[in-house]
């Protein structure tokens, strides 16, 4: 898929003027179009190497390693480029994205996470993460519980049900610079008003949804 300026400009104005409560599901519809062009039966075997990691079905127990399972498959490839361009650096994970070099491999094992039930978390109260979540406006990209919004939004991810510690690294690292590769500007924008607390709350809550 060909991200252009234009097309973000165009994603973003819909994004701020959808209903707020839209948000995408594991029904057919959704899980269809999160998959993309790529064929989950066939990444299933391609990636048993990201399995190691991410889990069998991309619900890690690993607490600063990245849920996968429902996660939109252009979000995953794009992270991918991002690894082999080096915009995005691990030890690890740049180590294995400098392999994925078939375009359709890629894309069937993007599409087999993709098609696996949405991550969840174990429920816990937290109001005051809630109302951070909302007063900062994370819904509008991210909809209203972190599950996502339909597939026009692929370029923010499912974050509810994502692993706390991971979601703190990233924001903490949004704010700080060291992450810049959201290619709407707006997650550094955000990020730079939240404390520590702050981000901890909203990661607490986002982790148990």
């Amino acid at each position: 898929m060909v991200i252009t300026k234009s097309s973000i400009a165009v994603v973003l104005g819909v994004v701020l003027f959808a209903v707020a409560s839209a948000y995408a599901d594991d029904n057919p519809e959704d899980v269809k179009r999160r998959v993309g062009s790529g064929n989950p039966a066939d990444g299933k075997a391609k990636a048993a190497q990201c399995k190691i990691c991410h889990g069998e079905d991309g619900n890690t127990v690993e607490p600063v390693i990245p849920k996968l399972a429902g996660q939109y498959a252009d979000y995953i490839q794009r992270q991918i480029f991002n690894f082999q361009e080096g915009t995005l650096r691990d030890p690890n994970m740049t180590q294995i994205a400098m392999t994925l070099t078939n375009r359709r491999d890629l894309a069937d094992i993007a599409a087999y996470f993709a098609s696996q039930n949405q991550m969840k978390g174990t429920p816990t109260k937290n109001e005051g993460g809630e109302k951070l979540y909302l007063e900062k406006g994370c819904l509008n990209c991210h909809g209203e519980i972190g599950k996502g919004k339909p597939s026009y939004n692929a370029i923010f991810p499912i974050i509810g049900g994502q692993n706390k510690g991971y979601l703190i690294k990233q924001i903490k690292d949004f704010k700080s610079g060291a992450r810049t590769t959201d290619i709407s500007g707006i997650m550094g924008l955000v990020a730079n008003q939240m404390t520590y607390e702050d981000i901890v709350a909203v990661a607490e809550y986002l982790s148990g949804l």
